[in-house]
């Protein structure tokens, strides 16, 4: 006999007795408990002596069945979480660890992609022997504070520098269990004080009843994002320097230099607010005032913006907006607000800025490391590759015409975490959105809308299909489909978007372009709708882009498939379902860099990491799938084989109807090079050869960098270990999907053949 607990949160505790036999507590009964209070979490506790668990599954449903199934035996808790299916758009129960959070923020972190960082990390070591040199010429024992210690890595570098003594804070108690073992790995355990601890919550005062015996000379930090002060840098540093800190302290880096420079694109212009489409017929659909005017609008926009070279014409010089200091006492201020002068090298628009900063790392001012954007480089210049520290684009409120030799104003705001800038006077405080629209949509996502091509073969299929008497239903989410098909003399357009978001914003299009009479939002979730809902008519057309926001791999867009088949009975007999099929395509790649973010370390500046490397391993395998989306635009790649079809799915049959797919597909070797990943799109087919590609462009893979659509993001699987990929070379997809509920799975073969 043993024992488990089920601990419900909102719910009472429940403690049950049973032997290995499951009759005596049947996973549906465990299920029904769940389902009562769908926000519960319910976590397993299980006597260590527990050696198995018979998989008793006897009238058990198949949601049960599938819980079983997943069920695992450990020493730790497990957690029954609640999970919305994105295919299906029904609730899933699955078993995870109790400390998932935990393991899925250290496999997702950019800890590796940091350590990957080459000039980062010489110019840190370099900087620190630069700083401990300085103290020790003025005869000062080096007492160093590293904060945010991550590894262990800045505050081994600094022991190797000679500091005499080191502490180093990390309050990530799993970072801070592997920068013990990293340390003691390297023979610095009994150097460095490792403090598990956030600097805030250390104290000060006599060895042995407090963290740190006495104020250090020497603060070594790490605690930057894309927009350099977002982890809290200004809290952390100001708190550091009246506590912990002698005075006159040394840090590493010194200072931070933040510049901005005005840009004209009509790539990134997209991306800001909703364009007016007109229609073959002359009819124009258009966005309200309001959400080109939002005062929410200013807010960041992170992305490799070098790929966007050729795309993006500088509209000013770069300018130096902010600088903060980090080695002084009460230097840093929570809030600024600077207005600049700016005058514009050539004639345009100014669509956006483009945020960057420079860290001057050594007190002689002789190291910089830069984060600026290719085109501001000196030439010949090394531009090292970052996915933890990108650049970031601001929008204004409301674009400005400028012309070559005049000045006009930007104004510059930051609080503790964040930056705004504009073109219009701002608030004091960060703004708000008021329109809706930046908060219910993704900048990827405004600019997929506004995408000209995608919306011409949007309209080119709906002309072929609709007429004045045809009855349409539109399911996706945040669209403007249903505007199109009305604007397109569609009888009656019923629009399902389950996202309550994205139905606001397209109620208010809707509302601005005087559709009500055409256009009918359901407001009801799909179990709740009835004939009279759909004016007792029937459906001639389904259409979907499809995009859903829960789904974040390409193929995961697939509710409009299931919702069409619940409301079967309210679809005609000749109803034309579009899309009508998807097609799931592969290619094997050679990445210049995003390979990075999933490669063990190592060895870094010569120090042995090997213990970060399991821990990443560790946690990817327990919180990760093995296919991760990424917007591939923004990371150059080769192609290693042809684009080959690994999966296939019809949507003219229902998902009851259909068996299980099963495909085995293999990527052939069309160019020698490295393997270290494998990229996945979809096509869908609307008919007449007309295909939606969210993956390569136009087929143009075959040259020295693949260029993929620019607004989708694809599923990679990343190979930890890249391997050698020559001539006959494959690598084998095995694809499995169970329609009826949602299940689409790919499996590659780890060995090349």
């Amino acid at each position: 006999m043993f024992s488990t607990k089920f601990k419900f949160n909102g719910l009472k505790t429940l403690v049950r007795k049973f032997n290995n036999d499951l009759k005596l507590l049947k996973m549906a009964d465990l299920v029904e408990v769940v389902r009562h209070d769908p926000k519960s979490t319910v976590s397993y506790n299980f006597d260590s002596d527990a050696a198995k668990i018979k998989k008793e599954t006897d009238n058990a449903d198949s949601e049960s069945t599938k819980i079983l199934n997943k069920f695992q035996i450990s020493n730790s808790k497990l957690t029954f979480v609640a999970h919305t299916n994105p295919v299906t758009g029904k609730m899933d129960w699955i078993v995870q660890d109790e400390n998932y959070d935990y393991i899925q923020e250290i496999a997702r972190s950019g800890y590796g992609d940091m350590l990957h960082d080459k000039d980062r990390n010489e110019k840190y070591y370099k900087a620190i022997g630069q700083a401990v040199k300085l103290l020790k010429e003025q005869n000062k024992k080096v007492k160093a504070l590293d904060i945010g210690t991550g590894t262990g890595l800045l505050s081994m570098m600094a022991s190797k520098m000679g500091a005499d003594s080191i502490s180093a804070c990390e309050a990530f108690p799993p970072m801070a269990k592997c920068a013990m073992k990293v340390l003691e790995a390297n023979g610095f355990k009994d150097k460095i004080n490792l403090i598990a601890k956030r600097s805030t919550e250390v104290s000060l005062g006599n060895v042995g009843l407090n963290d740190i015996g006495e104020r250090a000379n020497l603060l070594i930090t790490e605690l930057f994002d894309t927009e350099l002060i977002g982890e809290g840098a200004i809290g952390s540093y100001t708190d550091a320097h009246l506590r912990l800190m002698e005075e006159d302290c040394v840090a590493v880096p010194t200072t931070g230099i933040m510049y901005i420079q005005a840009i004209q694109s009509a790539v990134l212009r997209r991306c800001n607010s909703i364009q007016s489409i007109q229609l073959p017929n002359g009819v124009i659909i258009s966005a309200p005032s309001s959400f080109t005017n939002c005062a929410g609008a200013p807010l960041l926009h992170d992305l490799q913006v070098d790929e966007l070279q050729g795309l993006v014409e500088p509209i000013t010089k770069p300018v130096e907006v902010f600088r903060f200091d980090f080695s002084h006492r009460n230097a840093l201020k929570k809030n600024e607000q600077v207005k600049l002068s700016i005058e514009a090298v050539k004639d345009g628009q100014v669509d956006g800025f483009v945020m960057w900063w420079d860290l001057i790392m050594d007190p002689q001012g002789e190291i910089t490391l830069s984060c600026a954007p290719c085109w501001n480089k000196l030439k010949d210049s090394p531009v090292p590759w970052r996915d933890h520290w990108m650049q970031a684009v601001y929008y204004p409120t409301r674009q400005q015409v400028v012309r070559k030799g005049e000045d006009f104003e930007i104004n510059c705001n930051h609080d503790e975490y964040s930056l705004w800038f504009d073109t219009v006077p701002t608030q004091s405080e960060l703004p708000p959105c008021t329109c809706g629209l930046h908060i219910a949509f993704s900048r990827n996502r405004i600019g997929q809308i506004n995408e000209h091509e995608r919306n011409s073969l949007f309209v080119q299929v709906l002309q072929k299909h609709i007429s004045n008497e045809t009855v349409c239903l539109v399911i996706s989410d945040g669209t403007l489909l249903p505007l199109i098909a009305a604007a397109l003399g569609a009888k009656k357009v019923f629009y399902l978007d389950c996202n309550v978001s994205c139905r606001s914003i397209v109620q208010k299009l809707v509302k601005h372009n005087c559709l009500q009479d055409k256009v009918h939002v359901i407001e009801k979730n799909l179990d709740g709708i009835t004939a009279e809902d759909l004016n007792n008519l029937k459906i001639d057309v389904v259409i979907a882009e499809p995009f859903f926001q829960a789904a974040l791999l390409p193929w995961e867009n697939l509710y409009f498939w299931y919702a069409l088949h619940s409301l079967q009975s309210h679809l005609s007999q000749s109803v034309v379902i579009l899309p009508q099929s998807m097609t799931v395509k592969a290619i094997a790649v050679e990445f210049q860099d995003l390979q990075k973010i999933r490669a063990p370390v190592g060895n870094c500046e010569g120090f042995d990491i090997s213990e970060f490397d399991r821990l990443i391993e560790i946690s990817s395998r327990s919180a990760d799938d093995d296919i991760e989306p990424q917007p591939l635009w923004e990371y150059p790649a080769v192609a290693l084989s042809p684009p080959t079809t690994v999966a296939m799915l019809d949507f003219t049959s229902s998902p009851e109807a259909l068996d299980k797919l099963a495909y085995t597909k293999e990527l052939i070797c069309c160019r020698k090079g490295t393997l270290n990943g494998v990229a996945f799109w979809t096509e869908f087919s609307f008919g007449d050869g007309i295909q939606l590609n969210s993956g390569v462009v136009d087929n143009d893979w075959q040259g020295e960098k693949i260029r993929w659509d620019m607004f989708s993001r694809q599923g990679v699987k990343l190979y930890r270990h890249g391997q050698p990929f020559e001539k006959e070379a494959k690598v084998t997809i095995s694809a499995k999907i169970t329609p009826v509920n949602g299940d689409i799975l790919f499996k590659l073969d780890e060995t090349i053949m």
